[in-house]
């Protein structure tokens, strides 16, 4: 998917995330597959998400730095949980590049209470965060109710989405009041709920909130 896409991007993206977590490093040429992208004029984050958070990396945080910090000249942001302690030192190095920063939370288990969620947007900004994405399991209606508070406590830009069959009305509802990044997938899905790249623009185009 990766190589499809350094050779021609997908007319439905606005951004490619490129989860390296997930693609593998492609025989060493992932940094030159980006910068193929990002001459196509398609911005590129960068993720490397780790176990704890849902996502396939396992190995040494020095050797998730590196890897960062060697994408850095190739991506137009990146992607760091908020718990990593590598989020400080990549903040300062992304944003001598002109690289956004992500700081994220992801709960495939539950919605925390408010007072936490708050607790991780001060912390995430804090590290050097441009971007605060909180990522939750929508088990109830208060859960749902939960993250549709939160654009109201917001101190910068913020990217708010609800995983599972109640939150999946997140991914449409919150982008009309605020929240800057939404994500579809181009294969299988990487989060459950998460609606294809097709169909999210097809609804987000519907609600003024992108261009058809």
């Amino acid at each position: 998917m990766l190589r499809r896409c350094a050779k021609k991007i997908p007319a439905d993206c606005d951004m490619l995330e490129v989860r390296l977590d997930l693609t593998g490093l492609c025989k060493g040429e992932w940094v030159k597959l980006c910068a193929a992208i990002q001459k196509q004029k398609m911005p590129v984050l960068l993720t490397l998400r780790h176990k704890r958070e849902g996502g396939k990396w396992d190995g040494r945080e020095a050797e998730r730095l590196s890897l960062y910090l060697a994408g850095l000249k190739s991506v137009s942001a990146v992607d760091i949980e908020i718990s990593a302690h590598a989020l400080d030192m990549l903040s300062k190095a992304a944003h001598q590049r002109n690289v956004k920063v992500v700081g994220s939370f992801h709960d495939f288990k539950e919605t925390p209470d408010m007072a936490r969620l708050n607790e991780l947007q001060v912390r995430s900004r804090k590290m050097g965060a441009d971007v605060v994405k909180i990522a939750t399991m929508v088990k109830t209606p208060q859960h749902l109710a939960r993250l549709f508070a939160l654009p109201a406590c917001a101190k910068g830009p913020f990217c708010i989405l609800g995983m599972g069959a109640l939150g999946e009305v997140s991914r449409i509802a919150l982008p009309c009041v605020g929240s800057c990044l939404v994500y579809g997938s181009l294969g299988k899905a990487t989060a459950p709920g998460q609606m294809t790249c097709r169909a999210l623009a097809k609804e987000l185009a519907r609600w003024g909130v992108r261009k058809a």
